[in-house]
């Protein structure tokens, strides 16, 4: 995150090739963050917190894995959505998240959304491990929350809270959209097209990134 770069990350198997007609661009991303110091500004949340993270089991200190097949569906309906068939196409967009604890990226892993074995797909999941949250509703009044992929991920994200880890005022649990911090709720922060969310822990020398350069398609 400290520069422009270029990474391979790696695709989730099974869903890429399928989703590629309805995404393009949704298997193999290449990218490349345009980073800058990040500006404190305070913006006013829309308060759309998902409606059961506090049932979810708590993960400690990351890596976070996506969760297992068997527990796919326990966050996708924490989140209070439906697996599908097939991923809606009224909306598709994309956002991209960044993950920093005490000094170094935590890696957002593919297979979020998605069970394979089942064949059922989440409106929020990702392919691979790029940091791109696909956003896919069947229905153009669909609003979806930042706290609504982390129920999916199953990893805790509240004020002051980050999986395991509980912030303070000295370490605070912060989040920055497109590269300005904001204050209240994380949960509830809305997803919007091509939306730079960056969360952070101790984050040490590292900077927020501003901004993301989404493949074409996405």
């Amino acid at each position: 995150m400290g520069g422009a770069r270029r990474r391979r990350p790696a695709a989730h198997p099974r869903f890429v090739r399928p989703l590629r007609a309805v995404l393009p661009g949704a298997g193999g991303f290449g990218d490349r963050v345009a980073v800058s110091a990040a500006a404190t500004v305070t913006l006013i949340l829309v308060f759309l917190a998902s409606p059961s993270s506090a049932a979810l089991e708590t993960r400690g200190e990351p890596p976070w894995p996506a969760p297992s097949p068997a527990r796919i569906a326990t966050g996708v309906h924490a989140a209070g959505l439906t697996l599908l068939t097939t991923p809606g196409v009224v909306v598709r967009f994309a956002v991209h998240l960044d993950v920093v604890v005490n000094g170094r990226a935590v890696t957002v892993p593919a297979g979020i959304g998605i069970d394979d074995p089942a064949h059922l797909i989440a409106p929020l999941f990702t392919t691979d491990t790029s940091g791109i949250i696909h956003v896919t509703s069947g229905s153009d009044a669909s609003v979806f929350t930042l706290g609504q992929f982390f129920d999916e991920w199953q990893v805790r994200l509240a004020t002051g809270r980050l999986g395991g880890l509980r912030g303070s005022r000295d370490d605070p649990v912060t989040v920055y959209l497109d590269g300005r911090r904001v204050t209240g709720n994380p949960a509830a922060i809305r997803l919007t097209p091509h939306l730079q969310i960056a969360v952070t822990y101790r984050p040490g020398t590292v900077r927020v990134p501003a901004g993301y350069t989404f493949p074409g398609g996405v």
